[in-house]
This record gives C-alpha cells, sequence and structure tokens, in this order.
C-alpha cells in the first residue's frame, strides 16, 4: 500500500463513510505514520471498503467525483 493509496483511501472514506468510517478517516488524517498505521492496521475493513479495489476510490481518484 503506497502512500497515495493510503491518502486517497482516506480521503474516500471522508467523503462517503458513515459517521464511524468518516472519524477513522479523520482521526488517521491528522495521526503521525505510527498511528495512521496502527489505524489501517486495527481496521482493515477501512482499506478494503474504500481501498484502491472500490469503485468509490477509482472515481475519486481519478477526478470522476470531485
Amino acid at each position: 500500500m503506497t502512500d497515495s493509496d493510503i491518502f486517497w483511501t482516506l480521503r474516500t472514506a471522508l467523503q462517503y463513510g458513515g459517521g464511524f468510517y468518516h472519524a477513522l478517516a479523520a482521526a488517521a488524517v491528522k495521526a503521525d505514520p505510527n498511528n495512521k498505521q496502527r489505524i489501517l492496521n486495527a481496521f482493515p475493513e477501512l482499506y478494503a471498503t474504500y481501498g484502491p479495489a472500490s469503485k468509490l476510490h477509482r472515481q475519486l481518484r481519478g477526478g470522476a467525483l470531485v
């Protein structure tokens, strides 16, 4: 997972996630690298749902939904 993948995963969760995933993404954005990784490790479904494999991620990253 690249830094760019993480950035766009968090942006996608911020944009389209429910309250819990939005809050996790907001915390990860503010976190230092170690804590950001801890959040991603503790909640793999965040990456699975909003990561590069998701349609929303690909569209947001590609500019289609901006």
